[in-house]
Formats: structure tokens, C-alpha cells, sequence
């Protein structure tokens, strides 16, 4: 696949994965490396040798949770006796992630279907994959250098096509467009990064073992998810992504370190509310409007959906992204809040 190709793959997973780094301090114990380093959450890493010039790193050296035990809820209305599975995933794979533990698969074996948050398989509406993709170009003469300031657009530019993702098609990608891109080029050189998802794999065994297979969001959902992002937020966006996967080492171990907790369970620590906070306080509103569209309006939608399929009787294994649990505006304290009661399965 070409790398232009590659963002329209590849940027609905992008716009969930791109928000993923928190801001607070990270300190990591690096026992097995001579070089003593501190992680901020923005994928800073500082090196006593002062050395940070490297094209690629490798995510399984920095990972310590090596055993995961992902956080796993079940829901069930005490009226009815109704039942369903919630486990939080994470977009991406490691060496380590598979196979998942047994509470895990008892709970899938006991559904009679498996939920994603967007379900794919089938053919795309036309019209609405139209409007999607008119949503990731300009269509109205100007191009992505109208939109970020020139600073972002060389920065991101020189980037870009230090590892052969650049083209001069690209300057009509808009400007949510190209922070989803710079992210994928960044992620694409963290090594042993496995692209295959946990729903995906879910959704392809209940395929095989003939369960139902249900969606809760569609291509309209990302369609508003990108017109929430303003330009202002996403040129800081491209330039802040831009700055710490220069440093692929730390850039690296903050995804490991995102993963960790999540193979803990630690679902707080992914708390959408921490990310980008090093942003400047002209931003916050524009933050606090791309994470109410982003994140917490989908929240609401998600918990409303999941009550429609509790109440139809049949038992569902929900798999969606971990930071629609995080916080106090998760999906699990909507469902608490609707009355239902909601366990923490570990």
C-alpha cells in the first residue's frame, strides 16, 4: 500500500490512537539499560549520554507488564437478570498481549455475540464514505499551508519525507488530516507494534463460531470527530507530535508505558483529561470541545446503545477503546448511573 494510501486506511484508528499520551511525569525504571532515563507523558525522554539519534526502538524492551490483565467489566440489570461483558482494549498489540487471560475468554464463550465500536465488514454507504473523505480534503482552493502556521507545516514537511511519507498531494489533507498522519508515520517506526486489535480479532472468531456480530458508531461519528478538531488545536497537535517522536526512544516507551497500565488494569492513568496538557491555555476550550465530541458525546451514545442490546435479552461481549472507561464520564459510570450494576471482572 502507498503511504498516501495508507492515512485514508488508516485514519479513523488513528484519530482514537493519536490522543494516547498522558502528561503527567513518568519515571521508568530502565534496570536492564546503562542509560538512566526519565519519560514525561508527552514521549520526552532525557539521557544521561545525551544520545537520542535513532530511526526506530523496539516497544518490547521497554514494556514491563508482561502478563496482561486488562480491566473487564460485567453489567447486569438486576430486573431482568440480563447480562453483558465490557473489556477495554487498546489499539494496538505487543508480543505480550496474546493470549489473553481466562476471564476473558469465559466471558466471550458465554455471549452470543460480540459488540465493536465500529463495525466495518460491510460495505460502506456511498454517500456517507463520500462525505467522510471530503471531510480529510479541502475542497474550497486553499490547502493545509491556510490552515497551520508555516513553522508547523516545514516542521511536519521535512518529517514527513525524512521517512518517505510526503507528497505534494498531501497539501490538500486537512489539518486533522496531517496530525493523524504525522502520528502514523510515527508510529510506524516503533518496532514490534502489532496493528491487529483486539475487537478485530473478537469480531473474526465470533464470525468463525457463527455468533452475531453488532456496531455501535458508524462513519458519521468520525465525521463529526474530525469538525470538532480546530485548526489551531490540530497545528499543535501535528507540532507537538512532531517534536517528541523525534526522540523515537521516548516516544517508544510511552507507548509502552500506556501500554503497562493497561495491562494492569489501570485505567485512570489513560485518562483522555490529561492528554495534550502542555498545551497553551488559549487551546483549552478548543481542547475541552474536541473531547466533549470526541469522547464524552460518544460516551453517552455508546452507554444508550449497550442498554438497547442489555435489554434484548441476549448476552453480549462489548469490546471498545479503554479510554471510553476513564475518568468519571465512562461508559461504566453512565451504566451505573442508569441503575444497572456494573463489576469490575479481573
Amino acid at each position: 500500500m502507498g503511504r498516501v494510501s495508507f492515512f485514508a486506511a488508516l485514519s479513523a484508528a488513528v484519530i482514537a490512537f493519536s490522543a494516547v499520551s498522558c502528561s503527567h511525569q513518568i519515571h521508568v525504571d530502565d534496570t536492564e539499560s546503562d542509560v538512566k532515563t526519565a519519560v514525561t507523558g508527552e514521549g520526552e525522554k532525557e539521557t544521561e549520554s545525551g544520545n537520542t539519534e535513532k530511526t526506530t526502538d523496539d516497544i518490547n524492551s521497554y514494556i514491563k507488564v508482561k502478563k496482561a490483565k486488562p480491566a473487564m467489566w460485567k453489567v447486569t440489570d438486576t430486573k431482568t437478570g440480563n447480562e453483558m461483558y465490557m473489556l477495554g482494549i487498546m489499539r494496538f498489540a505487543t508480543q505480550y498481549t496474546f493470549d489473553l487471560p481466562d476471564y476473558v475468554d469465559e466471558a466471550y464463550q458465554k455471549c452470543s455475540g460480540v459488540v465493536i465500536e465500529s463495525d466495518f465488514s460491510a460495505a460502506p454507504d456511498p454517500q456517507q464514505l463520500q462525505e467522510y473523505m471530503n471531510h480529510t480534503i479541502y475542497n474550497d482552493g486553499t490547502t493545509v499551508k491556510d490552515h497551520i502556521s508555516k513553522e508547523t507545516y516545514e516542521a511536519a514537511k521535512e518529517y514527513l519525507s525524512k521517512y518517505s511519507y510526503y507528497n505534494e498531494s498531501m497539501d490538500g489533507y486537512s489539518a486533522n488530516g496531517w496530525a493523524s498522519q504525522v502520528n502514523g508515520a510515527s508510529i510506524q517506526r516503533v518496532e514490534n507494534l502489532v496493528m491487529e486489535n483486539i475487537d478485530s480479532k473478537y469480531m473474526t472468531k465470533a464470525t468463525q463460531d457463527g455468533k452475531e456480530v453488532l456496531g455501535l458508531e458508524g462513519l458519521s461519528v468520525q465525521i463529526e470527530v474530525m469538525d470538532a478538531c480546530s485548526d489551531e488545536l490540530s497545528d499543535f497537535m501535528i507540532s507537538d507530535t512532531v517534536r517528541r517522536a523525534k526522540d523515537i526512544r521516548g516516544f517508544t516507551s510511552n507507548l509502552a508505558y500506556q501500554y503497562d497500565c493497561w495491562a494492569r488494569g489501570d485505567i485512570d492513568a489513560l485518562d483522555e483529561e490529561y492528554y495534550w496538557n502542555d498545551r497553551s491555555s488559549d487551546l483549552d476550550d478548543d481542547y475541552a470541545k474536541y473531547l466533549e465530541v470526541s469522547l464524552y458525546k460518544r460516551n453517552v451514545n455508546m452507554a444508550d446503545k449497550l442498554e438497547e442490546y442489555l435489554g434484548s435479552g441476549n448476552k453480549y461481549f462489548v469490546v471498545i477503546g479503554v479510554t471510553h472507561f476513564s475518568g468519571t464520564r465512562g461508559i461504566d459510570d453512565l451504566l451505573t448511573e442508569k441503575g444497572y450494576k456494573v463489576e469490575l471482572v479481573k
